[in-house]
């Protein structure tokens, strides 16, 4: 059981940096810049993969009653807001402190799951182990903290209690408390039609639509080589890792805690900043290079203590 989960966070991990790799490619190579229809694409390219996977006889998914149904729906919900909510921040706020506040997710995690009693409680050492992950994401996107407002800072902060939120819900969708008895498929199953019509909804109401249409007849009557093509390429590759990265993400969520789970995402910060600077020639600076140690060793720590306390605390306490 521990191999699984470890191997599901690391497959979750490697998957997870090699999506923003591409979502950058796709945003920024290819000057697509419209996330909100991006981050459609990943919910049609999971609706794709799942009636693929039903049609070859892979899965089949779980028939829902209406009270189930409406939990999903709001569960939905809540992971558009939290996308909304973190896109909107950014134009308030710069990356480098964005990244920061973001990084006190695990803090909120253990909050939000003490106070809905979907945990025990945790050690000291869990706590301890936390320490060097928040602020070694800190210094590893320590920079020019410009654009600063309270607003900026108040949505960036409650961007991170939905991304805890979302966390500790799915957790307790698979394994815990509500009980739904849903595989990781199934959820996926279920979310993606739902994310794909609030996604398209919130593209119409930024205008992110008609702005796209128009970017892409400008596309089909120029003659550079970025032509629709290689666009449409990229995005369907896109759909494919996203795909992909759902069914890894909910399968680490159903083999290992919410609290793992955004350890992972911050170690992934890390690991996202190491890598940009290898693909992009950016240099690190020796506070950013301290940074990215810290929270590795950080993830480390967490993972060690959860080993050792395994045999004697049960999977719905992690």
């Amino acid at each position: 059981m521990q191999a699984k989960a470890a191997l599901s966070v690391v497959s979750y991990l490697i998957i997870s940096l090699l999506l923003t790799l591409h979502n950058k490619m796709v945003l920024q190579w290819h000057q697509f810049g419209f996330p909100w229809l991006v981050t459609a694409v990943h919910s049609l390219g999971g609706i794709i993969g799942m009636q693929l996977l039903v049609a070859s006889g892979h899965f089949t998914p779980t028939r829902l009653d209406y009270s189930q149904k409406r939990l999903l729906w709001i569960f939905s919900a809540l992971y558009t807001v939290n996308i909304a909510v973190s896109n909107v921040s950014l134009h308030y706020v710069s990356v480098p402190l964005h990244q920061v506040v973001r990084g006190t997710v695990p803090v909120f995690t253990v909050l939000i799951s003490l106070a809905w009693r979907t945990t025990a409680g945790y050690s000291w050492r869990v706590y301890a182990s936390l320490a060097p992950v928040v602020v070694g994401v800190g210094l590893a996107t320590y920079g020019d903290y410009y654009s600063f407002s309270v607003a900026g800072f108040l949505l960036t902060l409650l961007g991170t209690v939905l991304a805890a939120t979302k966390t500790v819900v799915t957790n307790s969708i698979l394994v815990g408390g509500y009980r739904l008895k849903l595989s990781a498929l199934d959820l996926l199953y279920q979310l993606c039609p739902l994310a794909l019509v609030q996604t398209l909804a919130w593209a119409a109401v930024t205008g992110e639509l008609t702005d796209a249409w128009a970017f892409v007849q400008a596309l089909r009557s120029s003659d550079s080589a970025d032509g629709v093509y290689p666009l449409a390429t990229a995005l369907v590759a896109n759909g494919a890792i996203a795909f992909v990265l759902n069914v890894a993400s909910f399968t680490a969520s159903k083999n290992t805690s919410a609290l793992a789970m955004t350890v992972t995402g911050n170690v992934k910060v890390v690991l996202a900043v190491v890598l940009g600077c290898v693909l992009f020639s950016v240099r690190l600076s020796g506070l950013s290079t301290l940074g990215c140690v810290l929270t590795i060793a950080g993830g480390a720590a967490y993972s060690a203590v959860r080993l050792s306390e395994a045999p004697r605390v049960p999977k719905s306490v992690v």
